[in-house]
């Protein structure tokens, strides 16, 4: 096996196991195991766990912060307010195929929290802030084409959406047939219950 399979296999050992048991309930024997390879093995490729979890996390925020800025850029028939809504609902908890879900786990590690090395608290937090960044910015551009109400916070409403699919995906670790409901009525409230997000009172922003 090659050093890059090995290190691949590691990250998607280590992924399952964070996201179903959390980062502390996991140990690097468990994540050798689990796709039997000699535990020495695992400090060819990654210095300790912490060092694991941060480049797995970087990988999981690095294709949402790529999905988002695709997103930004784009043009054409659909306004930005759509793909605000595909962005949240290709997310959401039901949406999802079963398996690793990186949103998923980086709820499952934002949970832990305190539990968690400060480097890895760090990362998750700058991580989230950006996300909310490019969600206001998407926001905004929604507001300028008037599918969202100019006088509205892009920020605060970043913020509310991206905690109301935090508190879902937590949600669905304890009741997997819980649905995304909280997230889809923001949406609704700010965008309309259209799926192409035009709010018929909004004003575009100047």
């Amino acid at each position: 096996m090659s050093a890059t399979n090995v290190r691949e296999k590691l990250a998607g050992s280590a992924a399952a196991l964070f996201q179903r048991f959390g980062y502390a309930r996991v140990s690097i024997r468990d994540i050798t195991s689990s796709i039997d390879i000699p535990k020495g093995t695992f400090y060819n490729h990654f210095k300790s766990k912490e060092a694991l979890a941060s480049a797995i996390l970087s990988q999981h925020f690095d294709a949402l912060m790529e999905a988002l800025v695709e997103a930004l850029g784009q043009s054409g028939s659909e306004t930005a307010g759509a793909r605000l809504r595909r962005h949240f609902e290709s997310i959401a908890p039901s949406t999802r195929e079963p398996g690793v879900s990186p949103l998923q786990l980086i709820s499952t590690l934002s949970a832990e929290g305190p539990a968690l090395p400060f480097t890895l608290v760090l990362q998750i937090a700058e991580g989230v802030r950006l996300w909310n960044t490019k969600v206001a910015a998407l926001i905004s551009l929604a507001q300028a084409e008037g599918q969202i109400n100019a006088e509205e916070d892009p920020d605060l409403l970043a913020a509310l959406f991206i905690n109301c699919w935090q508190g879902a995906m937590i949600r669905t670790k304890c009741d997997p047939s819980a649905e995304c409901d909280c997230l889809r009525f923001a949406l609704d409230r700010v965008l309309g219950a259209s799926g192409g997000g035009a709010g018929g009172t909004s004003k575009p922003r100047r």
